[in-house]
């Protein structure tokens, strides 16, 4: 890091001030310890869209960043009501798959994340 860049951790508490989430805090840590790319790639989103987060700045689906840095950086679950207790970064994940008639897991996974599951972010769900 060069001395003009600024770290990850200031970026947020100049964005956030006082009510800076502990989730943030968290993000901003790891992308100062290692980079944006590889906390895009641990999360499951663009370093754009951490970095519009960690500046508060971010136009998109705020809780869902948050549901992911949760559950891939802070060790937050949900028991999901196919596959029991997963990582809440894992449950985003398998809502996002489409469904596959030849998988018997994923049909019912799909089918539970779009009926009312409340752990759903999914347009109509209870987190949505």
């Amino acid at each position: 890091m060069t001395a003009n860049q600024t770290p990850m951790v200031s970026k947020a508490e100049a964005a956030w001030g006082t009510g800076l989430p502990d989730w943030v805090r968290e993000l901003a840590c790891l992308a100062d310890r290692r980079g944006l790319n590889v906390c895009a790639k641990q999360i499951g989103f663009s370093p754009a869209t951490l970095s519009q987060t960690i500046a508060n700045r971010y136009p998109g689906n705020l809780p869902k960043v948050e549901a992911a840095v949760r559950g891939a950086l802070m060790g937050e679950t949900v028991e999901c009501p196919i596959l029991g207790d997963i990582g809440r970064h894992t449950c985003l994940g398998w809502q996002a798959k489409k469904r596959a008639v030849t998988n018997a897991i994923r049909t019912q996974v799909f089918q539970a994340c779009r009926s009312g599951c409340p752990n759903s972010h999914l347009k109509g769900g209870n987190n949505a």
